[in-house]
């Protein structure tokens, strides 16, 4: 996605631009640095949430999981919308949709694999 965008660590350049409020380019490393922090504290609580909605919700977790890629989506375009900066400055939409369906299909498969019965040989 991010060669297409012009450089392959753009996006998170695009997102540590969010915390930095400077123009994401793909050569500035305390951009990139605080863009895949930034980018991995915000998986830790997509997933956090996930597993509230699926234990606390009661929701199936296919259907916890579309709300979180739909939640990710709408956050990702209201940051870019109301900043000019973030993921969804620099991928196009259905780079953005590819993004929020693989979220959805990670979380799916993390929890299949969290609750699945221990394999002893």
């Amino acid at each position: 996605m991010g060669h297409r965008a012009g450089a392959a660590l753009l996006p998170f350049a695009a997102v540590g631009a969010l915390l930095l409020h400077r123009t994401p380019s793909s050569t500035a490393a305390t951009l990139i640095v605080a863009g895949v922090a930034l980018h991995v504290a915000m998986m830790f609580l997509w997933s956090i949430a996930f597993v509230w909605i699926v234990e606390c919700a009661h929701y199936r977790a296919l259907g916890a999981a579309l709300l979180i890629g739909f939640g990710q989506f709408v956050v990702s375009w209201a940051a870019a919308w109301s900043t000019g900066d973030g993921l969804a400055s620099v991928l196009a939409l259905g780079d953005r949709l590819v993004f929020a369906l693989v979220l959805v299909i990670a979380l799916v498969v993390g929890m299949r694999l969290a609750f699945s019965p221990p394999q002893d040989a």
